[in-house]
């Protein structure tokens, strides 16, 4: 008979095996239940709309990235990406949490320079172990104005006609790295303009600066005329394969 040192081993390493599979279908079923996602594009008031969310290449990671599109009483779209820091339940957690207190702050109507500094007093002071970035807006269908905000999330792409740039983000540090305060920043959109929100899974890499990937994005998606080819040059440039992050993009065309 072997000694018994050797028959610990396999089941030791088909329990933890396990656990991570049960973990992961956990984490899958939580983002599923709080992030629904849109197989073709959607209309809102004002907005043709398309999402695309893509996990992690590496099966057993799984990250906090997030987005709201939603029609508010008074009429305005409320427009948000976020992404959480770490992978797996915890940070799914932390992407729930996240979500939801935004969607049920922007009840009140104020305006997304607080949002965001709410949202970094919550993470502050409940999720002191977490650093998030975010951007959170509000579109005015009737004015075509977006009025928005951003705590250190990559800064959203606008297309215009022939050409393409990052917008100009205003200041805002990680939800959870400080207590500094938010700025506020004011939009005139156009018919036919289109804006891109994406994760920084898309243009951040081991190997290159985001400002670089940040680039590349802007050259892509350059001249594109809908959403849906918006979001797949964007892929086909700077495509997630070999990322550990998860990816999520919200791509707006100007109605």
């Amino acid at each position: 008979m072997p000694p018994l040192r050797y028959l610990g081993a396999p089941a030791s390493e088909a329990s933890l095996a396990a656990e991570l599979a049960q973990e992961r279908h956990v984490v899958l079923e939580l983002q599923r239940a709080i992030l629904p996602l849109h197989d073709t594009p959607f209309d809102l008031p004002g907005l043709r709309t398309v999402v695309r969310y893509l996990p992690a290449s590496r099966a057993s990671r799984v990250g906090g990235d997030w987005y709201i599109t939603a029609e508010m009483p008074d009429g305005n779209v409320l427009l948000a990406i976020g992404d959480v820091g770490g992978h797996g339940l915890e940070a799914a957690a932390g992407m729930a949490r996240l979500r939801g207190a935004l969607a049920g702050l922007a009840i009140t109507g104020a305006p997304p320079d607080r949002l965001v500094g709410w949202l970094n007093d919550l993470v502050w002071h409940v999720s002191p172990e977490h650093t998030a970035s975010v951007i959170a807006g509000y579109f005015d269908p009737v004015s075509r104005v977006l009025t928005w905000a951003q705590a250190g999330h990559p800064p959203p792409v606008l297309v215009r006609g022939a050409w393409a740039l990052p917008l100009d983000p205003p200041d805002g540090i990680l939800l959870g790295a400080g207590k500094g305060s938010y700025d506020l920043q004011i939009l005139q959109l156009r018919v036919g303009d289109q804006l891109l929100l994406y994760s920084d899974g898309l243009v951040e890499r081991r190997d290159r600066p985001i400002d670089e990937g940040v680039a590349r994005l802007v050259a892509a998606v350059r001249g594109t005329t809908d959403p849906e080819r918006m979001i797949a040059v964007a892929l086909d440039a700077l495509g997630p394969t070999h990322t550990d992050d998860d990816t999520c993009l919200v791509a707006l065309a100007v109605q």
